[in-house]
Parts: C-alpha cells; structure tokens; sequence
C-alpha cells in the first residue's frame, strides 16, 4: 500500500549502500593489515574493547525524529588506523557497529543495515586515500608519526564528511526532504560534535604512541584520558540540557497561569523555526532564533502582569507602560544567565520594536532591530493573532494573512513577512492550534468571523491584539 510505496526510496537506498559496502571489500588490501594484527591480537582486542565500552556509554543527543548520539569511538577507530592500517579499521567498526546497533541500541534491521555498512563504505574510501598520500601502520615503521599525519588528517577528515553525506540522503529520502538541505541542517546540527571529533582526533595518535611504547598496558594507561573527555563531555551536555529544562519550566509557569497563553511561546518557536527554515538560515543562527521565540516573553514570570493579560477591555497609558517593561525584565533576567548567545538576547530585547520606529523599548527603525527580533515579531504575531484572548476569539487564518502584508514595512520586516505568507506556513500553524483546541474540547480558531463584527469593533479587535502580541 502507501506505506511500501513511500519506504521503497529509502529500502533500496540502503539496499544500495550495503551492496557497495560489500562490493569494496575485495578490493581492500587485507594481507599487509592482517598479518599485524595476528602479531598484535591483544591490542586489536583491547581497541575494540575500548570501542564497545565507549557505545555501550555513549551520550543521547535526541534531536526529534532524527536523534542520535555521541561517543568516543572515534578515538580507538583512529587509533586502529594509524596502528595497524584501514583494513583493521574495517574489521573494528564492522565488529563494533554491529554489536552497538543490533545489541546495545536495539535498532531495526533496516536501520542497523544502513548504519553499519555506510561506516564500512565511508572507511574503505577513506581508507584508499589514506594508503595513496603515503599512509602506513606505524606498528610496520619506526615509529615515524610526522610522517603519518598528513594521511591520518585526510583518512580523518573524509571519513567524517562521508558519514554525513550518507546520512544526510538517508534522512532526505526517508523525510522527503531535498538532500542539500538536509545535509546543511546535519552539518549545522552535528557541527559541533564532528569539530570535537576532528580537535580530539590527534589523541588517537597519543594512543598509538603509548601502544608502540608500552604495547597493551599503554592501551590500559590510555583508557583513564578517554573516559575522562567522554565524562567532561558527558557532564557539559547534561548541564546544557538542564539549562533548557529549566527555562522551559519556566515558560510553562508564566503561561499556566493564564488559559489564554497556554503554549503560545512553544508555537512561536515553531513558527520562528519553519520562517528560519524557509529563508535558509544557518542551523546554529536558526537555533539562537528558536531560543529566543521560546524565551520572548520570560519577563512575564513577574504576576505583576497577570490582571494587565486577562484584561477585557483597552489598557489605560500606565498599564500600557507596565506590560512593555516585560521586555526589559526579560532581558535583564537572560543577561545574567551567562549562557545566552548575544543574539539570543537582541532578539528578545527587540520583538516588539517596529519598522517604522514606533514599537518599544528603543524605538528603533528597521535596519537597527536584529533578523531574530524581526522573525520573533512576526511568529509572535500571527500566534497572538489566531489564538483566543479575553478581549476576542482568534482571528480567520485570511484576517491574519491580510494584517501581515498590510503591516509588513511599518510594523513588520518585509523580507520575513513575504516567508512567512510563502507556502503552507500559517496554515501549519492554524492547524497546530486547532489541534491544541481540539483536545482541550474547544472550536477551532477563527470561526468568528471579524468582518460581521463591524468596522468600529474589528479595528478595536486588531489594535488590541497588536498591542498585547502575545
């Protein structure tokens, strides 16, 4: 049925994969490689030893449908390189892919397939570069490492851009997604594992020197290092994960309060993510942005500011005044988490100023108010916008489209309203809050048509939601 018509592209992906994984194997050059690790069988064993330890360890780094992890094996795969040559670096990841996929990480056959035999293909190619630009196991030279390390970059190097082209056109076909663009997003995504890969990799030579110095007792010596960087790296990752618990807590505690607010800032993230997306945003600009939609109105956190947000009728100047300053307390509260990117900061500082100057804190004009600030704004917007408060119903889909081109160059960017209007994007997110309606037992947004509300009262409808966006 559909579901074989749609995992067909990706079945014969792999299918094709694993028959070149198979299809280079009788072209690696086994006798010179093998004839060593028969002389070093115990130090084979403790790489691969050490390899399934460090999966058996390795730190999740889910990342929706596409999550992976991270580990250290890349430290005794290097090491099996420069020891004993590329085709002992066959047999070890073949050993350890198969174990750690099917075993330890308990995936499908389709997917454990795919995992093992594309590291396989992506180190015999490696593999051939590395013996082309001179490289040899050091355990057959005099311990000549300068020599080596020209090869050992490039077999490093090329196997890692071979591992995300791989996967890049499996998660392409799998997602029905362009390859180009999800080989970006990866490499954006993964980027700063695989730079740790490629600064960490020169302690796969420290390892093969203590290897050659002290043979199986150096491995043993070397294990201590390893499982420090993995534990450092281990506890920097929970640390960062706890920090997005924390302020997602938060954001959760700000909107419980209010029934009208529940979920709006994870929905603005959404959106700010899907704007990002279309206007081809770098993956770790595209991240700050998406914080920054979660984080826009943290300020709130104070209850000085929950009768202001139920508030039915207009607000009086002072009022006004108040709910501004959640910008500035917002900001004042993520300036001292030292963890924020600058522009994370900016972004939230500047969501609610305008194009043409009249939005606050700062009054400032379009060319001064930052790209995130100006796609917080607009995801802001729409979500406020189709989304019930106590002073109307969410708005149609169509009122809110016609606001957005209508205000884009005065209160809006142009360039990112144009994005937003582009495509499916504001039907996606009608649909997500019709979908949150719906389990909460309610209508869905927009049935209240604001052209029978008369002029007076759907001009009075749109200012107030612009002045309380959120």
């Amino acid at each position: 049925g559909g579901d074989s018509f749609q995992m067909k592209p990706i079945t014969l992906y792999v299918g094709a994969i694993c028959a070149a994984g198979l299809f280079v194997l009788p072209f690696v050059d086994w006798g010179l490689t093998l004839q060593f690790v028969d002389a070093h069988t115990w130090g084979f064993a403790l790489l691969v030893l050490l390899g399934l330890v460090s999966e058996h360890q390795s730190v999740s780094t889910g990342v929706g449908a596409s999550g992976g992890s991270h580990t250290i094996t890349f430290i005794p795969l290097l090491a099996s390189t420069a020891l004993f040559g590329p085709a002992a670096t066959i047999v070890f990841i073949a050993i350890i892919g198969t174990i750690a996929e099917f075993g330890f990480r308990r995936k499908g056959l389709l997917r454990g397939l795919f995992n093992v035999f594309q590291y396989i293909l992506s180190t015999a190619i490696a593999g051939w570069i590395y013996l082309s630009l001179g490289g040899e196991p050091l355990v057959a030279l005099e311990y000549a490492f300068n020599q080596q390390i020209l090869p050992f970059a490039a077999f490093s190097l090329c196997l890692l851009t071979l591992n995300q082209a791989f996967v890049a056109g499996a998660i392409s076909l799998s997602q029905k997604k362009s390859f180009r663009a999800t080989l970006r997003k990866l490499a954006g995504r993964s980027g700063a594992a695989i730079l740790y890969d490629l600064l960490i990799s020169p302690i796969a030579l420290v390892v093969a020197f203590l290897y050659s110095q002290a043979g199986s007792t150096g491995l043993v010596i070397a294990v201590f290092p390893l499982l420090f960087i993995r534990h450092a790296y281990l506890l920097n990752f929970r640390l960062q994960e706890a920090n997005r618990d924390l302020l997602k807590a938060l954001v959760k505690a700000i909107e419980t309060r209010d029934p009208y607010t529940s979920g709006h800032s994870q929905r603005v993230q959404m959106l700010a993510s899907r704007i990002g997306a279309s206007m081809g945003l770098p993956e770790t600009r595209a991240g700050n942005i998406e914080n920054a939609a979660l984080l826009h109105d943290i300020g709130k956190i104070d209850a000085v500011y929950d009768e202001i947000l139920k508030k039915p009728s207009e607000l009086t100047q002072e009022e006004r005044r108040m709910i501004e300053s959640h910008v500035s307390k917002g900001v004042e509260l993520l300036t001292s988490l030292s963890s924020f990117p600058k522009e994370v900061i900016e972004s939230v500082r500047g969501h609610h100023e305008r194009e043409d100057g009249n939005g606050y804190p700062g009054g400032l004009l379009g060319g001064d108010i930052s790209l995130g600030a100006k796609i917080v704004s607009v995801s802001d917007a729409v979500d406020a916008m189709l989304s019930d408060r106590p002073y109307r119903k969410g708005l149609p889909l169509e009122t809110v489209r016609r606001e957005l081109i209508e205000c884009a160059g005065t209160q809006f960017d142009g360039n990112v309203v144009a994005h937003a209007v582009r495509g499916d994007l504001l039907e996606a997110h009608f649909a997500t809050i019709a979908s949150e309606r719906e389990a909460m037992g309610l209508s869905a947004p927009g049935l209240e048509n604001t052209e029978s509300l008369g002029p007076s009262r759907q001009a009075k409808s749109l200012s107030q939601a612009k002045t309380l966006l959120g």
